[in-house]
Protein backbone atom coordinates (compact mmCIF):
# COMPACT_ATOMS: atom_id res chain seq x y z
CA UNK A 1 0.00 0.00 0.00
CA UNK A 2 0.87 3.40 -1.18
CA UNK A 3 1.72 5.59 2.04
CA UNK A 4 2.87 8.88 0.39
CA UNK A 5 -0.66 10.19 0.23
CA UNK A 6 -0.85 10.16 3.95
CA UNK A 7 1.99 11.95 4.93
CA UNK A 8 2.24 15.94 5.52
CA UNK A 9 5.57 17.28 4.60
CA UNK A 10 5.24 19.56 7.02
CA UNK A 11 5.38 16.77 9.57
CA UNK A 12 8.73 15.20 8.35
CA UNK A 13 10.41 19.01 8.53
CA UNK A 14 9.26 19.34 11.53
CA UNK A 15 10.58 16.11 12.41
CA UNK A 16 14.06 17.37 11.26
CA UNK A 17 13.82 20.58 13.26
CA UNK A 18 13.29 18.22 16.53
CA UNK A 19 16.24 16.05 15.83
CA UNK A 20 18.39 18.71 15.21
CA UNK A 21 17.59 21.06 18.18
CA UNK A 22 16.35 18.35 20.80
CA UNK A 23 13.85 20.47 21.63
CA UNK A 24 9.91 21.50 21.55
CA UNK A 25 10.77 24.79 22.00
CA UNK A 26 13.97 25.70 20.03
CA UNK A 27 12.05 23.38 16.80
CA UNK A 28 9.11 25.99 17.05
CA UNK A 29 11.04 28.72 16.95
CA UNK A 30 12.91 27.26 14.06
CA UNK A 31 10.03 26.63 12.34
CA UNK A 32 8.08 30.11 13.08
CA UNK A 33 5.53 28.20 15.29
CA UNK A 34 4.21 28.48 18.92
CA UNK A 35 5.28 25.89 21.70
CA UNK A 36 1.89 23.92 21.68
CA UNK A 37 1.40 23.92 17.93
CA UNK A 38 5.20 22.06 18.02
CA UNK A 39 3.72 19.86 20.77
CA UNK A 40 0.51 18.85 18.34
CA UNK A 41 2.88 17.88 15.61
CA UNK A 42 4.94 15.74 17.69
CA UNK A 43 1.87 13.82 19.16
CA UNK A 44 0.95 13.83 14.70
CA UNK A 45 4.52 12.14 14.39
CA UNK A 46 4.21 9.72 16.74
CA UNK A 47 1.11 8.39 15.69
CA UNK A 48 2.12 8.75 11.92
CA UNK A 49 5.06 6.46 12.71
CA UNK A 50 3.87 4.49 15.88
CA UNK A 51 6.78 5.20 17.63
CA UNK A 52 7.84 7.44 20.75
CA UNK A 53 10.40 9.42 18.15
CA UNK A 54 11.94 11.18 21.53
CA UNK A 55 12.05 10.70 25.36
CA UNK A 56 12.28 13.90 27.55
CA UNK A 57 15.35 13.97 29.62
CA UNK A 58 16.75 16.43 31.92
CA UNK A 59 18.77 17.22 28.77
CA UNK A 60 16.35 17.58 26.20
CA UNK A 61 14.62 15.01 23.76
CA UNK A 62 16.59 11.98 23.36
CA UNK A 63 15.62 10.05 20.40
CA UNK A 64 14.88 6.58 20.00
CA UNK A 65 16.57 3.82 18.05
CA UNK A 66 13.89 4.60 15.18
CA UNK A 67 14.72 7.94 15.17
CA UNK A 68 17.98 7.94 14.59
CA UNK A 69 17.74 5.30 12.20
CA UNK A 70 15.87 7.25 9.94
CA UNK A 71 17.80 10.67 10.50
CA UNK A 72 19.86 10.84 7.50
CA UNK A 73 17.50 9.67 4.89
CA UNK A 74 14.98 11.95 6.75
CA UNK A 75 18.09 14.93 5.52
CA UNK A 76 18.63 13.10 1.75
CA UNK A 77 14.68 13.01 1.43
CA UNK A 78 13.58 16.46 2.33
CA UNK A 79 16.90 17.75 0.30
CA UNK A 80 15.42 16.06 -2.57
CA UNK A 81 12.26 17.50 -2.12
CA UNK A 82 13.67 20.93 -1.80
CA UNK A 83 15.97 20.54 -5.14
CA UNK A 84 12.71 19.72 -6.99
CA UNK A 85 11.10 22.59 -5.60
CA UNK A 86 13.95 24.85 -5.97
CA UNK A 87 14.64 26.45 -9.72
CA UNK A 88 18.02 24.28 -11.44
CA UNK A 89 20.64 25.96 -10.96
CA UNK A 90 22.32 27.62 -8.42
CA UNK A 91 23.35 31.57 -9.44
CA UNK A 92 26.13 32.67 -6.80
CA UNK A 93 25.64 36.42 -7.75
CA UNK A 94 21.70 36.24 -6.51
CA UNK A 95 21.84 34.06 -3.80
CA UNK A 96 21.72 35.07 0.23
CA UNK A 97 22.68 31.51 1.28
CA UNK A 98 24.47 31.12 4.72
CA UNK A 99 27.11 28.42 5.15
CA UNK A 100 28.69 27.44 8.94
CA UNK A 101 32.22 26.05 8.72
CA UNK A 102 34.03 24.46 11.35
CA UNK A 103 37.87 25.02 10.89
CA UNK A 104 41.12 25.45 13.92
CA UNK A 105 41.79 28.97 14.42
CA UNK A 106 45.65 28.06 12.48
CA UNK A 107 43.61 27.19 9.48
CA UNK A 108 41.51 30.09 9.28
CA UNK A 109 44.48 32.49 9.71
CA UNK A 110 46.66 30.05 6.95
CA UNK A 111 44.16 28.79 4.27
CA UNK A 112 40.88 31.06 4.31
CA UNK A 113 41.39 34.14 3.45
CA UNK A 114 41.94 33.78 -0.07
CA UNK A 115 38.73 31.75 -0.26
CA UNK A 116 36.71 34.28 1.78
CA UNK A 117 37.68 36.59 -0.80
CA UNK A 118 36.46 34.53 -3.70
CA UNK A 119 33.32 33.16 -1.98
CA UNK A 120 32.24 36.95 -1.39
CA UNK A 121 33.66 38.58 -4.42
CA UNK A 122 31.44 35.32 -6.44
CA UNK A 123 28.46 35.75 -4.19
CA UNK A 124 28.41 38.99 -2.08
CA UNK A 125 25.33 38.14 -0.85
CA UNK A 126 26.01 34.93 1.00
CA UNK A 127 27.12 35.27 4.43
CA UNK A 128 29.47 32.65 6.89
CA UNK A 129 29.43 31.26 10.47
CA UNK A 130 33.25 29.84 11.45
CA UNK A 131 33.08 27.92 14.06
CA UNK A 132 35.91 26.70 16.25
CA UNK A 133 36.39 22.65 15.22
CA UNK A 134 35.33 20.57 18.24
CA UNK A 135 35.92 16.69 18.64
CA UNK A 136 32.35 16.18 18.03
CA UNK A 137 32.73 18.04 14.53
CA UNK A 138 31.18 14.86 13.22
CA UNK A 139 28.05 14.99 15.35
CA UNK A 140 27.58 18.53 14.05
CA UNK A 141 27.55 17.68 10.41
CA UNK A 142 25.37 14.64 11.42
CA UNK A 143 22.96 17.34 13.15
CA UNK A 144 23.02 20.37 10.51
CA UNK A 145 24.63 22.62 12.88
CA UNK A 146 27.80 22.89 10.38
CA UNK A 147 27.51 22.44 6.66
CA UNK A 148 31.32 22.11 6.13
CA UNK A 149 34.27 21.33 8.12
CA UNK A 150 37.83 20.98 7.69
CA UNK A 151 40.55 18.81 9.25
CA UNK A 152 43.86 16.18 9.46
CA UNK A 153 42.13 13.77 11.33
CA UNK A 154 39.46 11.67 9.12
CA UNK A 155 40.77 8.36 8.96
CA UNK A 156 37.60 6.59 8.91
CA UNK A 157 34.68 8.80 7.87
CA UNK A 158 31.29 7.36 8.70
CA UNK A 159 29.21 5.87 5.63
CA UNK A 160 27.37 9.40 5.53
CA UNK A 161 29.95 11.39 5.66
CA UNK A 162 31.99 12.42 2.70
CA UNK A 163 35.63 14.10 3.03
CA UNK A 164 37.55 15.51 0.18
CA UNK A 165 41.48 15.89 0.34
CA UNK A 166 42.93 19.58 -0.04
CA UNK A 167 46.49 19.01 0.23
CA UNK A 168 49.69 17.35 2.32
CA UNK A 169 51.41 18.92 5.39
CA UNK A 170 54.08 17.63 7.99
CA UNK A 171 55.39 18.54 11.30
CA UNK A 172 58.22 20.61 12.30
CA UNK A 173 60.03 22.02 15.12
CA UNK A 174 60.33 26.00 15.73
CA UNK A 175 62.01 27.82 18.11
CA UNK A 176 63.14 31.68 18.96
CA UNK A 177 65.63 32.98 16.68
CA UNK A 178 68.26 33.55 19.34
CA UNK A 179 67.61 30.02 21.10
CA UNK A 180 71.03 28.61 22.00
CA UNK A 181 69.86 25.27 19.54
CA UNK A 182 69.35 27.65 16.94
CA UNK A 183 72.77 27.81 15.00
CA UNK A 184 73.27 23.88 14.45
CA UNK A 185 71.74 20.80 13.50
CA UNK A 186 68.54 19.46 16.05
CA UNK A 187 69.93 16.41 17.43
CA UNK A 188 67.40 14.10 18.87
CA UNK A 189 68.97 13.81 22.11
CA UNK A 190 68.90 17.65 21.99
CA UNK A 191 65.10 17.88 21.26
CA UNK A 192 63.98 15.29 24.08
CA UNK A 193 66.32 17.15 26.40
CA UNK A 194 65.03 20.48 25.82
CA UNK A 195 61.45 22.17 27.17
CA UNK A 196 58.28 22.29 25.15
CA UNK A 197 55.08 23.83 24.19
CA UNK A 198 52.52 21.43 22.83
CA UNK A 199 49.26 22.42 21.51
CA UNK A 200 46.38 20.49 22.55
CA UNK A 201 42.70 21.69 21.60
CA UNK A 202 40.98 18.83 23.97
CA UNK A 203 43.61 19.40 26.92
CA UNK A 204 45.40 15.94 25.40
CA UNK A 205 48.99 14.99 27.82
CA UNK A 206 50.48 14.13 24.81
CA UNK A 207 50.87 14.51 20.85
CA UNK A 208 51.29 12.87 17.83
CA UNK A 209 55.37 13.56 18.32
CA UNK A 210 54.79 12.07 22.00
CA UNK A 211 53.46 8.59 20.38
CA UNK A 212 56.65 8.67 17.98
CA UNK A 213 59.06 9.23 20.39
CA UNK A 214 57.74 6.41 22.67
CA UNK A 215 57.66 3.69 19.88
CA UNK A 216 61.52 4.31 20.16
CA UNK A 217 61.70 4.41 24.00
CA UNK A 218 62.25 8.33 24.05
CA UNK A 219 60.11 11.15 25.32
CA UNK A 220 60.13 14.97 25.90
CA UNK A 221 59.72 17.33 28.61
CA UNK A 222 55.85 19.36 28.49
CA UNK A 223 55.95 22.15 30.37
CA UNK A 224 53.36 24.34 28.35
CA UNK A 225 49.97 23.19 26.98
CA UNK A 226 47.70 25.65 25.11
CA UNK A 227 44.88 25.08 23.24
CA UNK A 228 45.20 27.61 20.24
CA UNK A 229 47.82 27.11 17.39
CA UNK A 230 48.20 30.15 16.30
CA UNK A 231 48.52 31.86 19.96
CA UNK A 232 51.61 28.93 20.82
CA UNK A 233 54.56 31.00 18.38
CA UNK A 234 53.83 34.41 20.68
CA UNK A 235 54.84 32.05 23.25
CA UNK A 236 58.02 30.42 21.63
CA UNK A 237 59.16 33.83 20.66
CA UNK A 238 59.13 34.89 24.06
CA UNK A 239 60.98 31.59 25.71
CA UNK A 240 63.84 28.61 25.32
CA UNK A 241 61.00 26.50 24.31
CA UNK A 242 60.66 24.40 21.30
CA UNK A 243 57.12 23.93 19.46
CA UNK A 244 56.35 20.92 17.28
CA UNK A 245 53.36 22.65 14.84
CA UNK A 246 52.09 21.88 11.20
CA UNK A 247 54.42 23.40 8.94
CA UNK A 248 52.19 25.38 6.93
CA UNK A 249 51.30 27.55 10.03
CA UNK A 250 55.24 27.14 11.30
CA UNK A 251 56.20 29.22 7.87
CA UNK A 252 53.39 31.74 8.31
CA UNK A 253 53.88 32.55 11.59
CA UNK A 254 58.37 32.81 10.94
CA UNK A 255 57.11 35.88 8.29
CA UNK A 256 55.60 37.74 11.37
CA UNK A 257 57.92 36.76 14.27
CA UNK A 258 61.26 36.33 15.06
CA UNK A 259 61.38 32.41 14.81
CA UNK A 260 63.16 29.77 13.10
CA UNK A 261 61.85 26.68 11.41
CA UNK A 262 63.79 23.19 11.76
CA UNK A 263 62.68 19.84 10.77
CA UNK A 264 61.69 17.54 13.41
CA UNK A 265 64.35 15.22 14.15
CA UNK A 266 61.99 11.81 14.27
CA UNK A 267 59.97 10.39 11.75
CA UNK A 268 56.21 11.19 11.64
CA UNK A 269 54.08 10.43 8.74
CA UNK A 270 52.94 13.16 6.62
CA UNK A 271 49.15 14.00 6.98
CA UNK A 272 46.37 15.07 4.63
CA UNK A 273 44.06 18.29 5.17
CA UNK A 274 40.28 17.35 4.34
CA UNK A 275 37.26 19.05 3.46
CA UNK A 276 34.12 17.32 4.98
CA UNK A 277 30.35 17.18 4.74
CA UNK A 278 27.48 15.42 5.57
CA UNK A 279 25.21 13.25 2.84
CA UNK A 280 22.54 15.45 3.49
CA UNK A 281 24.61 18.80 1.57
CA UNK A 282 26.24 16.14 -0.87
CA UNK A 283 23.61 17.23 -4.01
CA UNK A 284 22.57 20.33 -2.70
CA UNK A 285 23.49 23.17 -5.31
CA UNK A 286 24.59 25.76 -2.99
CA UNK A 287 26.89 23.37 -1.35
CA UNK A 288 28.35 21.87 -4.13
CA UNK A 289 29.22 25.54 -5.41
CA UNK A 290 30.71 25.90 -1.74
CA UNK A 291 33.04 23.08 -1.41
CA UNK A 292 33.72 23.64 -5.49
CA UNK A 293 35.22 27.29 -4.80
CA UNK A 294 37.03 26.34 -1.45
CA UNK A 295 38.67 23.18 -3.56
CA UNK A 296 39.88 25.65 -6.20
CA UNK A 297 41.56 28.26 -4.06
CA UNK A 298 43.10 25.71 -1.49
CA UNK A 299 44.48 23.51 -4.26
CA UNK A 300 45.82 27.15 -5.52
CA UNK A 301 47.17 27.35 -2.17
CA UNK A 302 49.00 24.08 -1.43
CA UNK A 303 51.05 23.98 -4.70
CA UNK A 304 52.69 27.03 -3.93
Amino acid sequence: MNKLNQVDLNLLVALQALIRTKSVTKAALQLNITQSAMSRTLQRLRHQFGDPLFVRTKGGLLPTERTIEMSTSLDCLLQHAETLLNPAAFEPKQANTHFTLMMSDFFSQVFMPPVYKTLFEQAPGVSLTCLNRQPDMMEKLSLGEADLSFSSDVQKPQADIYAQALGPDRLVTMMRKSHPLANQPLTLDAYCNSAHALISMGGDRAGAIDLALAKIGRKRNVVLRMPHFTAAPYAIEQSDLLLTLPGCLARKMAEHLQVIVMDTPIETATYQYHMVWHARQHNNLAHRWLRTEVQKVLSQAFSE
